[in-house]
């Protein structure tokens, strides 16, 4: 699934973005088109499998599963497969973009570098977030501007290494427009990693924060070296002289094999959920249900996971209607007792509320697992019963 997701990256930002740097860079040769074809050709070839993997992995199915029609149309139906309709129509509009004339040509490009950002704001973690009248549209300027500027980087760099006639006017329009799509293009990064990401603590407790560090190491490497091309490079490499645009050549070179360390590394994003969904998982309460002949209950733990926590608890009747209790108790038994832990069963009174709830709020739940919840409800002074369940609580 990585490398399926790292081929559609490089057909989105090295195919589309190459065919749109090469017919607005240089329209007349249309530099590094064969390039720019071949990563299109392998961004198609990894739509059916990143559609099938998708599926799988939807339905926890094994490889062996690959042919059967309910993986694909599970892969299909998620959000990912939307995406790929959308990629689809990106790479084919770069495709006609090569074929067309120049005018034409530029105005299909365009819409092609357009339908990248759509197609990156239609799945992943990012555009889901709140609030995604702001998430989606950052999503689709951060890889339109991605896209823009990594594919105009072969283009340059063919036109550079040739010495080409349209070397010169190409290195000027691509100096002049950098910053209109860096600056868009790293506002929109900043906010998503700080809806992302949520707090500093996460960008080492957590994979998808650790990602993004290695991520934003290279990305300063390669900052670095666009600012060294801009105000140290490109003023000589204007110059006639045979040698002089050798190290902006080499430099764009090693711009470009750092822009695809960043799309391996961002395809690793695809396993590691963003700290606000996990925090989003974290916050979720735990929750069981029991019943017997006499009585029922509805646990509730809030959040589910280790720690200070509160516990509500429904009483019902056996035939699902109100029971009236005089009280009620709620005992924890740690499941690791069973294999030796010294520890003894948390025991807590739960109170009344008007609502008729009762709960527990001076309640810690030391670690996390499977905890054996026992319930006594005390109806009448001699009638009482006892409800078991089991309530699972995460780290």
């Amino acid at each position: 699934m990585w490398t399926a997701k790292l081929c559609l990256y490089l057909g989105l930002f090295l195919g589309v973005g190459g065919v749109f740097g090469a017919v607005w860079l240089a329209p007349a040769t249309r530099p590094g088109g064969t390039f720019a074809l071949a990563a299109v050709v392998i961004g198609l070839a990894s739509l059916p499998p990143l559609i099938a993997f998708q599926g799988l992995d939807a339905l926890g199915a094994p490889v062996s599963t690959l042919a059967e029609p309910i993986v694909w149309r599970t892969g299909f139906d998620t959000t990912q497969g939307r995406a790929a309709i959308l990629a689809a129509a990106a790479l084919a509009l770069a495709l006609a973009s090569l074929a067309l004339p120049r005018r034409p040509a530029r105005l299909v490009s365009l819409l092609a570098l357009a339908t990248v950002g759509l197609t990156l704001a239609a799945s992943g973690h990012a555009s889901a977030a709140p609030p995604q009248a702001l998430t989606r549209p950052a999503v689709m300027i951060h890889g339109i501007g991605i896209a823009a500027w990594i594919g105009a980087l072969v283009p340059l760099g063919v036109l550079l290494a040739g010495r080409s006639p349209e070397s010169v006017p190409a290195l000027c329009r691509f100096s002049r427009a950098a910053p209109f799509v860096l600056a868009p293009m790293v506002a929109a990064g900043v906010i998503l990693a700080v809806i992302q990401v949520e707090h500093p603590g996460a960008l080492l407790d957590t994979g998808y924060g650790r990602v993004l560090l290695v991520k934003l190491a290279l990305l300063t490497a390669l900052f670095a070296l666009a600012a060294l091309n801009r105000w140290r490079l490109t003023g000589p490499a204007l110059s006639p002289a045979p040698e002089a645009t050798r190290p902006l050549t080499r430099s764009i070179a090693a711009e470009l094999a750092l822009a695809v360390m960043i799309l391996g590394v961002a395809a690793c994003w695809r396993f590691t959920p963003p700290p606000r969904v996990l925090a989003l998982a974290a916050a979720q309460p735990a929750q069981t249900h029991m019943a017997s002949a006499e009585a029922m209950a509805d646990l509730t733990v809030t959040p589910g996971h280790a720690g200070p926590v509160k516990a509500s608890i429904i009483i019902l009747s056996g035939e699902f209607g109100p029971l009236d209790a005089r009280s009620v108790a709620l005992t924890l038994t740690d499941p690791a007792a069973g294999a030796g832990a010294r520890s003894e069963p948390i025991t807590r009174q739960a109170l009344r509320h008007d609502d008729g709830i009762w709960r527990v709020d001076d309640l810690t739940i030391p670690r996390p697992g499977r905890w054996t919840a026992h319930v006594d409800i005390r109806i009448t002074d001699k009638l009482s019963t006892s409800l078991d369940g089991e309530v699972d609580i995460r780290r």
